[in-house]
């Protein structure tokens, strides 16, 4: 019964506020508003924190949210094709142990059995063990690396970064001891907002 009751409270209220009529409420001088002046070029704002979070929720996410979307499928290939190594690894340690399990077993009915192959089928199994625990970690950096991108990526976006920002010119001149030079001169401006 007290749900049924904050239901309907919570609809009477929400649908009685979107009644107001936008003009009556700048009327009573409850909406203030000011014109942006031309010279302002207004941007999105990104969030670095939200960012990061959304790459670590689900990687590629953050680039997306940065608008930054051809990076996604990179990471997804990379993720991919690294979680792919890592089965595939796992595989193959999986039947270099099973292939000298089944030689120690042999050797238990009072069979002749090859130590040296015995010796290799251990060392292979070690090996690909090995290269299985590399590409999990590297999986694990591919990961790290997508939330650090989303971040820096998130606060890289509020820089200016136009045409406008630095003026590269021809020099041309003659050094002391009377040899010509060409060269780029590049002047950056420095200015407060």
């Amino acid at each position: 019964m007290q749900k049924i009751i904050f239901l309907v409270s919570f609809f009477a209220l929400g649908f009685g506020a979107m009644a107001q009529d936008p003009v009556e409420i700048m009327d009573k001088g409850l909406v203030e508003s000011d014109t942006v002046p031309p010279e302002i070029e207004l941007r999105k704002e990104y969030d670095p924190k939200r960012a990061s979070t959304l790459s670590a929720m689900f990687p590629g996410l953050g680039q997306i949210y940065n608008d930054s979307w051809w990076k996604a499928p990179i990471i997804y290939v990379g993720m991919g094709t690294a979680i792919y190594f890592v089965h595939d690894n796992n595989e193959k340690r999986k039947d270099y142990t099973r292939w000298a399990e089944e030689l120690i077993e042999k050797q238990k009915n009072g069979e002749t059995i090859s130590e040296n192959k015995l010796r290799v089928f251990r060392s292979n199994a070690d090996y690909w063990r090995k290269n299985r625990d590399l590409v999990f970690l590297t999986t694990l950096a591919i990961y790290g690396l997508n939330i650090i991108e989303a971040s820096i990526d998130a606060h890289l976006k509020g820089f200016n970064v136009n045409d406008n920002l630095a003026n590269f010119k021809p020099k041309v001149g003659v050094i002391n001891n009377g040899s010509p030079y060409l060269g780029v001169g590049v002047t950056i401006p420095i200015r407060s907002r």
